[in-house]
């Protein structure tokens, strides 16, 4: 379908902000059916040029975000497989 009307974009972080600064750039010029375009993050770093309207906690410290999926980065297949055997 078409990107329109009322829009929300969320994402998980807004670290640097140079991904969401582009990409809401992107949509408002490219994607004139948006009537009105919002965002929201989970987190925000204090070091981020970007700031969502809506934001689930802020970070002045900037951490290391640990995200849950991550211990599967580094599984093959077959590890990962053999994991959700029971």
């Amino acid at each position: 379908g078409e990107i329109g009307g009322r829009s929300l974009l969320v994402d998980d972080l807004a670290d640097t902000g140079h991904t969401l600064n582009a990409l809401v750039a992107q949509l408002r010029n490219s994607y004139q059916p948006i009537t009105e375009l919002r965002t929201a993050v989970i987190w925000t770093k204090g070091c981020s040029s970007f700031a969502a309207d809506y934001s689930v906690e802020d970070l002045p410290s900037n951490p290391w975000i640990h995200q849950p999926f991550e211990a599967y980065d580094s599984l093959t297949p077959e590890k990962l497989l053999a994991k959700w055997k029971v």
